[in-house]
């Protein structure tokens, strides 16, 4: 279990060369700090490389022929349909952030988009647990996502789901909900906009 408060950030649709020139060319001081001062550590894409699958692997350790969201949608034959894959009855290990959970940590987690909440929230307990989304903030209820009132925590408006203005609200977001609850563990996922 955590000994000090663990922060996850998952930078969705990045590489870590566009991190590493802008650290050097000067114009990226919260990476600089974060890497002088904290521990950071790159994690190897799964394949196929969304957003789902990926963010599953980090929080339950195993590839996606384990876990089972192997990509953002699949074909049901029975029913001649797409289907997105962000039901957690889809998914088949448990998470990391669930463990941490059972064992008495605090767990919040702020994603950009809603379709990927009910996932990383998979099994959470609302309420000592905190699962919301930038894209659904302005829906957030304790009952179903821990805390509600989640503009208010950024002064941000609610972003365009497709903006750069997302990302920046799980930021703004994960900031001032860590400094307040204290979480055990933070888990906080970007847009790949």
């Amino acid at each position: 279990l955590p000994q000090r408060p663990r922060v996850v950030l998952c930078i969705d649709g990045s590489e870590p060369a566009y991190i590493q020139e802008a650290m050097r060319a000067g114009v990226a001081p919260f990476f600089q700090q974060m890497h002088q001062e904290w521990t950071t550590t790159l994690a190897r894409c799964a394949m196929p490389s969304f957003t789902n699958p990926n963010n599953l692997s980090i929080i339950t350790g195993v590839p996606p022929d384990v876990h089972g969201i192997c990509g953002n949608f699949f074909y049901d034959v029975d029913t001649q349909q797409e289907v997105m894959m962000n039901s957690p009855e889809l998914l088949r290990a448990p998470t990391i952030l669930q463990a941490l959970a059972s064992a008495g940590c605090r767990v919040g987690v702020v994603t950009a988009k809603d379709k990927l909440r009910g996932l990383l929230g998979h099994g959470l307990p609302m309420g000592p647990c905190v699962c919301f989304s930038a894209e659904a903030a302005d829906r957030a209820t304790v009952e179903d996502h821990g805390l509600s009132e989640v503009l208010s925590l950024t002064g941000m408006a609610l972003p365009n789901v497709y903006s750069a203005e997302l990302s920046a609200f799980v930021l703004r977001a994960g900031l001032p909900y860590f400094r307040r609850q204290h979480p055990d563990v933070l888990y906080l996922s970007t847009s790949d906009y």
